[in-house]
This record gives structure tokens, C-alpha cells and sequence, in this order.
């Protein structure tokens, strides 16, 4: 079946280890436009993470932010679907972990954001997240938090998010929880991750999961890739990640993404052929 819809994650993909767009991944994107293809960018950064990454792109994509949370059809338009959560009796033990090992913690909200952590920290976000963070700093979190959000993301070193991961489990029960990367964890409402927003945003457009594509490289995109009718691992991904996918593309510091495009455009091409 032609595949129509594209869901592209960022960090680790479609951003070079630099966290630049490459000429040849943006090429491949613009290609993918013009033959019919709707490309989505779907990322566990927030909305306006995922607005300085259309910046880089140039174009003003359909997107999917705060890791499944906020699905918009532009960067100016209305919220397709939003999904929130608000439980402060489970979210102080998050609190009390990060002020027990001086660690971070950034939340996305509907129209704001929020950082709470110590100026130490702010050396080992990467430069976007650090950028967003210094715009919304809260030094009071169990009143700033307490309000709907999309998503909210502990920032600590490897061994503490192993500490983390079980306390999150057995503390939030209403939350899902991520590994988003080395130092990240994602932290949204039950049921919100990349995979079921793909399929909100898919069954909204009227697309069926067999005219899908997914390119990932992290933890979190595997419900994306596993929902997905064709799916590609970076050459960088994680082997928990390229253990789920149909394919593995190149890394993203050699235009994995492009790749991807060229071999979805050969595929559409011989299944036009075929009719």
C-alpha cells in the first residue's frame, strides 16, 4: 500500500549530533511534500521545542509535541487533540526525589513552561532545552505544577533515572513514563505516548496504519515505529529500538532520514506501477 503519512521523530533523528538539519534530509522532506507524502514531526520536546525545530526545517509542519500530548496541524493552529494530566498527590514524590538529589525537572503546559531545578544543572541540558528552561524558571513547583500538563520530564544522570524509574511506577500509578534519552525521563498521562497520538492524528486524517511510515531512534518512539505500517531505526537508535523496526537506516549524521524518504518514494513508486 502508498504510503501517505511520514512521522518523523527530532533528537537523534532528524537533528545531527550538532542538532542541525541536514541539506539532504531537508531536500528529502521538501521531496516527500511534493509527492503527496505528508511529513509529521513527532517529538517528546515541547511546543516550543518543536517550533525552533520547524525554524531549522524551514517549513511549518503538522506536528506531534510533549511526546504525544499536544497534536497541532500547524504552528499557529488550534490543538487537534490535547492531553493533559493534574495529579499533585502523586506527582510530589517526583518533587521530593528531585529536591533530594538536586536534580531538574521541566514541565510543558498548555501555553506556558516550567523549569525547577539548580543553575549547576543547566550545563548538562542540551542547548534547546536549556534555552526554553532559563524563558520559565518556577522556584516554587508544588504551586506552578499544580495545573494541567502535558508533560513534565526529569532530568538526572543515568543511575538516578534507574532510581527513578521504579519510584515513578510505583508512586504515579495515572502517569505513562519514558526513557527519552540518557538523561530523560517523560512523564505524560496514562495512555499518551507517540504511538496512540500517531493514531489520533492518523484516523483524523483518514489514513490508515498500512499508509504510514515512522523513523525513530529512542525508547520513546517505539509505540510510533510498532504502529506504523513501515518502520526505520536510525543507525544510532538504541538495539532495544532497531529490534522493533522493519528497517535500519543510516545514522543521523549521515541523513538517515533522506534514506528513509528515498526508500518510501522506490516503494510508492512500484506500487503505482502495479495498478
Amino acid at each position: 500500500m502508498t504510503i501517505r503519512l511520514l512521522a518523523i521523530d527530532l533528537d537523534g533523528t532528524l537533528f545531527n549530533p550538532q542538532q542541525e538539519i541536514s541539506p539532504a534530509d531537508r531536500r528529502a522532506i521538501e521531496s516527500a511534500r511534493r509527492a503527496g507524502i505528508t511529513p509529521l514531526i513527532v517529538t517528546g520536546r515541547g511546543r516550543r521545542g518543536v517550533e525552533m525545530g520547524l525554524d531549522r526545517l524551514g517549513m511549518d509542519l503538522p506536528h506531534i509535541c510533549s511526546a504525544g500530548a499536544l497534536i497541532r496541524q500547524s504552528r499557529g493552529g488550534h490543538a487537534l487533540a490535547s492531553r493533559t494530566f493534574q495529579r499533585m498527590d502523586e506527582f510530589r514524590y517526583v518533587l521530593d526525589f528531585v529536591r533530594q538529589h538536586n536534580l531538574g525537572l521541566v514541565a510543558d503546559a498548555p501555553g506556558t513552561h516550567l523549569w525547577f531545578g539548580p543553575d549547576a544543572l543547566f550545563e548538562n541540558l542540551d542547548p534547546l532545552t536549556a534555552e526554553s528552561a532559563l524563558q520559565a524558571r518556577t522556584f516554587d513547583p508544588e504551586r506552578d505544577f499544580d495545573q494541567p500538563l502535558l508533560k513534565a520530564t526529569l532530568v538526572a544522570p543515568p543511575p538516578l533515572l534507574a532510581i527513578a524509574e521504579p519510584l515513578i511506577s510505583g508512586r504515579c500509578p495515572s502517569l505513562h513514563h519514558t526513557v527519552a534519552g540518557e538523561r530523560y525521563i517523560d512523564m505524560t498521562a496514562r495512555g499518551v505516548d507517540k504511538g496512540s497520538a500517531l493514531a489520533i492524528y492518523a484516523e483524523k486524517m483518514g489514513i490508515v496504519r498500512e499508509e504510514i511510515a515512522a523513523i525513530g531512534d529512542q525508547m520513546i518512539d517505539i509505540p510510533m515505529l510498532r504502529f506504523a505500517g513501515l518502520s526505520a531505526a536510525m543507525g544510532n537508535a538504541r538495539p532495544e529500538v532497531k529490534s522493533v523496526a522493519d528497517v535500519v537506516a543510516p545514522s543521523n549524521d549521515e541523513s538517515g532520514v533522506a534514506w528513509f524518504v528515498d526508500e518510501i518514494l522506490r516503494q510508492n513508486g512500484e506500487e503505482l506501477a502495479r495498478v
